[in-house]
């Protein structure tokens, strides 16, 4: 009753905002979020939660145009490209300005990548394509030999440490945007973050932010400053923060939200193939990591190690086994999910390097099957025979119902077909990945969705010392076969190296892939120009909204 009652009352306040908005006469879209964004700092950020709000907060050199698919240039004007592929040198536009009306300038590019390449920072691997960028990130050199200089206001030159042929794509993703120098700066001297108070937050793209109401919602209204603002037709977007999927399509139907973005699998039943209803791929996947620290972390020794004092998820076979001994499409019929189930750690939304309008999926195949049978020998020859002195599993998700049910049906499955005994932890968002990366966990529920549409992006985040996974894998011969792949221009050659990789991969099996992503959202039929692209954001800066 108690959870009734509050929906209840979610839903008639947002009701009132939305009819505040219309009686004013501005031209607003509510849509939602499921729970505050982790980061505000897109040099820090490499959540999906946070770039939805982030995207269009600011931009990049580059952008995604109108149509969805091709990149176009925004804070640049154009750029050119050195014939061996490793130096681009950006003109950006005249009179660019952030959202205070103060200068925008390349020196605050050159801040801004090399911010994001901090320590501490969870996207720094994005950027060490950029010459030290890695040295730089690992504090072996010092931040005036990183590849990014600003000869005067408005020319920014990047040297690349590697090919990278889809950098203009990059630069349209959150961990590439800009970030105003003095304010960071003025803040981090004083210990204080400078993303903490809305009233001093700065950002240039289409919207800024003008009012954010810790889990109740953030506002954003139309930068008047943006280099494109005469085309930027609506006048605000509102994120309201709705935890539950259920409550947010009723909300949607009840026009209390105009777009629902993340579309629960009644949603999806119930509108597919209507007008409203929208769908793409998306490249990014759903997927388990497994411990795989080499050293017992205090605490958590009933869940790491055996009697003998072994580490089974150490062992391959032991990683193999699990992966391949539960029924995918089981779970996800179970879970009331339609996306397809992935027998590999790239998804269906990476397109071919070599064959158009195939995915890189279809062309590679599937890397491994479900095979109980096999999965039951391979923990024998670990030494588990039916999962005799098998420590118990503990499965770590988010305080969420779905992600529960997922560990569950998981568990369920490993206890049938293996004998293995599970646990199942819940943690709430603020602590969930700190807590990972202590190692507090058996497996856990994890996903990533990537920056760009190259297989690579998905294989790079389990290269050695990448921040995007938590599970303490690191595989020298696994790193050498994916940079490899980094310094091929033939698409042909490159293909085949990266099938190679993936190969090698799921292999070693440091997690489990479970499911392919995709776009799933709803759209009023008053609503046009609204464009979700291959990584999952929503773009509203196109939106227009009929009277």
């Amino acid at each position: 009753m108690k959870k009734i009652l509050a929906l209840v009352l979610a839903l008639s306040m947002l009701l009132s905002l939305a009819l505040t908005a219309s009686a004013e006469g501005e031209k607003v879209i509510n849509t939602h979020i499921a729970d505050n964004p982790e980061q505000m700092d897109p040099t820090r950020n490499s959540y999906a939660r946070s770039s939805r709000v982030l995207q269009n907060l600011f931009k990049g050199l580059y952008k995604l145009d109108a149509d969805g698919v091709s990149y176009v240039p925004a804070m640049a004007e154009g750029v050119e490209v050195s014939e061996d592929g490793m130096t681009y040198t950006f003109t950006l536009r005249e009179g660019l300005k952030w959202s205070d009306g103060s200068d925008l300038t390349a020196d605050d590019f050159v801040f801004s990548w090399i911010h994001a390449l901090a320590p501490e920072s969870r996207c720094a691997s994005d950027l060490w394509i950029v010459k030290n960028g890695k040295a730089y990130n690992s504090g072996e050199c010092t931040a005036e030999e990183v590849g990014v200089k600003a000869p005067d206001a408005r020319t920014f030159v990047v040297e690349l440490e590697t090919l990278t042929p889809w950098l203009l794509n990059l630069t349209a993703t959150t961990s590439f945007f800009p970030v105003k120098k003095d304010l960071v700066e003025a803040a981090e001297a004083k210990g204080e973050i400078w993303t903490a108070d809305v009233a001093n937050y700065v950002s240039n793209g289409p919207f800024y932010l003008a009012e954010y109401s810790s889990l109740n919602r953030l506002v954003l209204k139309k930068n008047p400053y943006y280099y494109d603002a005469e085309n930027v037709k609506i006048d605000a977007v509102i994120f309201n923060i709705i935890a539950d999927d259920g409550a947010a399509l009723i909300a949607y139907e009840a026009g209390q939200l105009n777009i629902d973005a993340s579309l629960n699998a009644e949603g999806v039943a119930k509108y597919a193939g209507q007008p409203e209803f929208h769908t793409s791929a998306k490249v990014g996947i759903q997927y388990c990591d497994f411990n795989c620290r080499t050293e017992v972390v205090k605490g958590y020794e009933p869940y790491m190690q055996d009697a003998n004092g072994n580490l089974p998820l150490t062992d391959k076979r032991v990683r193999q086994a699990l992966a391949m001994a539960f029924n995918r499409q089981e779970l996800l019929e179970t879970m009331g999910v339609v996306e397809p189930a992935v027998y590999g750690f790239i998804p269906y939304g990476q397109p071919s390097l070599t064959q158009p309008g195939k995915s890189y999926r279809e062309v590679a195949g599937d890397m491994f099957t479900e095979d109980v049978e096999k999965a039951q020998a391979l923990l024998a020859e670990a030494g588990y025979p039916g999962g005799a002195g098998f420590p118990t599993m503990l499965m770590v998700c988010k305080n969420d119902e779905q992600q529960k049910l997922m560990m569950q049906v998981i568990g369920e499955m490993w206890k049938g077909n293996l004998g293995i005994n599970y646990e199942i932890q819940t943690l709430e968002s603020s602590s969930y990945w700190g807590d990972l990366g202590k190692g507090y966990f058996s497996t856990d529920r994890n996903g990533y969705t990537v920056d760009f549409t190259d297989p690579s992006a998905n294989l790079k985040i389990w290269i050695s010392g990448s921040n995007a996974s938590e599970n303490g894998w690191d595989d020298a011969d696994y790193d050498a076969l994916f940079n490899a792949t980094l310094t091929m221009t033939d698409p042909a050659e490159r293909e085949a190296a990266l099938i190679a990789a993936e190969r090698d991969l799921v292999d070693e099996m440091p997690g489990f892939p479970v499911y392919s992503y995709e776009n799933q959202y709803l759209v009023k039929p008053n609503i046009t120009g609204v464009i979700c692209n291959p990584i999952g954001h929503i773009f509203y800066e196109y939106a227009e909204i009929a009277d």
